[in-house]
C-alpha cells in the first residue's frame, strides 16, 4: 500500500484549485451561454399595468398587439442592439397585452426562424436595456402573467437579426397553442 506524502497531497491538492479556478474563468464553450435562457417568466410587478382592450389589436390565443401584424415596410429602420455573447438584433417593438381570460398566465415562443428572440422586461428594464451598449443573451419564450381584471400590458419586443417573417406560438396551461406570423421589413409572410 502506497501511503501519499505531503508533496504528492500538496500537489493534488495544487490540481484540483487549479482546475476549478480555470473552469471558472475560461468562459463557455463556444456555443454555451449564447442562447441564453429558455424562457423569461415576467410577474404583476414587471407589468406596466392594466389597460382595456385594444380595438385594432391582433388577438392570439389571449394575447393581442396592434404590432403583432407587423411591420412591412422595407425602408424602415429599426433600432439595433447587441447581445452579450451573441449576435446584433434589430429591434420590433411589440408591446403585448394578455387578456384577462388568459388567467394565469401565457407563453409567447418563438418558432422561427431560429435566431430570432424575444426581450420583454419591466418599463424601467426596457427603458435600461434601449440604453445599454449591450443585453443579456434573450431568450426564444416570454412567460407573461396575468395579473387583474383588466388586460395586463408587456414591454419588449422580437429581435431580429436580419429581415424576415417571424413565426410565435402563443400557448398556456391545457390550451392548444396558437401561431401567428408577423412580418418584419418583408412585404408579407407566406402561409404556413
Amino acid at each position: 500500500m502506497t501511503v501519499p506524502t505531503k508533496q504528492a497531497a500538496a500537489a493534488a491538492a495544487l490540481l484540483c484549485v487549479t482546475a476549478a479556478v480555470a473552469g471558472c474563468t475560461a468562459g463557455p464553450t463556444a456555443g454555451a451561454g449564447r442562447a441564453g435562457p429558455a424562457r423569461a417568466v415576467l410577474s404583476c410587478g414587471d407589468s406596466a399595468g392594466q389597460q382595456g382592450g385594444s380595438e385594432s389589436g391582433q388577438p392570439v390565443n389571449g394575447v393581442e398587439s396592434v404590432a403583432l401584424d407587423g411591420d412591412n415596410s422595407l425602408y424602415d429602420v429599426l433600432p439595433a442592439w447587441r447581445s452579450r455573447h451573441g449576435p446584433r438584433y434589430l429591434v420590433w417593438k411589440v408591446f403585448l397585452a394578455v387578456a384577462p381570460g388568459a388567467a394565469p398566465f401565457r407563453v409567447v415562443t418563438v418558432t422561427s426562424p431560429s435566431s430570432a428572440r424575444l426581450f420583454y422586461a419591466s418599463p424601467a428594464g426596457w427603458g435600461a436595456a434601449s440604453g445599454a451598449k449591450t443585453i443579456p443573451p434573450p431568450p426564444r419564450a416570454v412567460q407573461l402573467a396575468v395579473c387583474g381584471r383588466r388586460f395586463t400590458g408587456y414591454t419588449g419586443g422580437i429581435l431580429i437579426t436580419h429581415p424576415g417573417c417571424v413565426i410565435l406560438s402563443v400557448a398556456g396551461p391545457k390550451i392548444r397553442p396558437r401561431t401567428v406570423a408577423v412580418p418584419i421589413l418583408v412585404a408579407h409572410c407566406p402561409a404556413f
